[in-house]
């Protein structure tokens, strides 16, 4: 059996996860790191948060192509409805017996890490090459961030640091080395080959790529991994990391959209669905999709108010039996006795599903 490229493996996988009840263009808005409850939510329903966003640069087109070139391999089938798709039997066969190259990275978190990686690294990596002229006592270079607000932030860290000059220097290169050493060494290596220092540009991920005699799907995979690999140890161990730490201050976690976190606010100061929708003057769908997302980022947040504990009870009991995430299926199976809101509410109280 063909070997088959890492995105050729995910997406495969993807559409194995999702089981024929999400659509093609759901699959690659998954990839693109998509702020939509909606997407948000079939990430924790599917089991597949870890994806989220990890192909940003993915185009519709470019997602096209792969499943007609995964259909035409005979891994993929085109079943009823608009653009979806489920796994023939070789591709079951594939995911049985051959295992995927992504599965070899198990740093990667795309939901809580994808749109904090991409500030964290920018403030590190102009932070980094800022420090390393300002040790050589060069005044002028050109920045590899060119955007103002990354260049604001390192400015103000710099004008705002306690301490001499040679103590800031010190204080940073200690805690990056501490922090580097914790990883493997080629998610390390792979970092600091990327950084740029006084009068020498990092790398980029195709020149690794050509150097190392590995494919830039390879490279581009195991940067991510390495990346989301020093965001855990750095998020878990913040009283170690106190300089670092601060490069994700103001960063935006993909778990929960800005909107919902509104919606959060109003419901804990008592407020009922009808009553957030007319303050925030949104649909009350809207309002219900927020309350989803709020209830799969906080298991703390009671549920009571919106389902009893026997309508759940009902909705969970068949949703285990019909082992489905698909809302129209289950609300017929209960013979419409309850609403989509509940449906999604018991999913997402229920947590990961471990059928599949």
């Amino acid at each position: 059996m063909n070997k088959l490229t890492i995105l050729e493996e995910v997406v495969l996988f993807l559409v194995n996860r999702y089981n024929g009840e999400r659509t093609i263009q759901g699959i690659t808005y998954l990839l693109k790191g998509k702020q939509s409850a909606q997407i948000i939510q079939d990430s924790h329903f599917y089991q597949v948060t870890n994806f989220f966003g990890l192909y940003q640069f993915l185009t519709q087109q470019d997602m096209q192509d792969l499943v007609k070139g995964l259909k035409e391999k005979g891994y993929l089938e085109k079943i009823e409805g608009n653009n979806i798709y489920r796994i023939s039997h070789k591709g079951s066969n594939y995911l049985q017996n051959v295992k995927c190259e992504f599965l070899n990275f198990q740093y990667i978190n795309g939901l809580r890490f994808a749109s904090v990686q991409k500030i964290f690294w920018k403030r590190l990596s102009l932070f980094f090459q800022t420090i390393a002229n300002i040790n050589q006592n060069i005044k002028y270079f050109r920045a590899v961030q060119q955007e103002n607000d990354v260049q604001d932030w390192v400015k103000n860290e710099l004008l705002s640091a306690k301490g001499s000059k040679k103590d800031l220097v010190i204080h940073f290169h200690s805690e990056l080395e501490h922090i580097l050493q914790q990883l493997q060494f080629d998610e390390a290596s792979i970092i600091v080959k990327r950084l740029s220092g006084a009068n020498t540009y990092g790398m980029t991920l195709e020149q690794i790529a050509s150097k190392e005699n590995k494919s830039e799907e390879l490279i581009y995979i195991q940067s991510i991994n390495a990346m989301h690999h020093l965001l855990t140890i750095l998020t878990e161990q913040i009283a170690k990391y106190p300089f670092l730490s601060r490069f994700l201050k103001g960063s935006i976690s993909s778990n929960i959209t800005n909107t919902s976190i509104e919606t959060k606010r109003l419901l804990e100061a008592g407020k009922s669905i009808k009553e957030i929708a007319a303050i925030r003057h949104l649909k009350i769908s809207t309002i219900e999709d927020h309350i989803v997302e709020c209830v799969l980022s906080d298991e703390l947040i009671s549920i009571d108010q919106f389902i009893s504990k026997e309508e759940y009870s009902k909705i969970k009991g068949k949703i285990e039996e019909l082992q489905t995430r698909k809302l129209k299926d289950i609300k017929e199976s209960l013979l419409n006795e309850v609403t989509y809101f509940q449906i999604r509410i018991t999913l997402a109280r229920m947590g990961d599903l471990k059928w599949n």
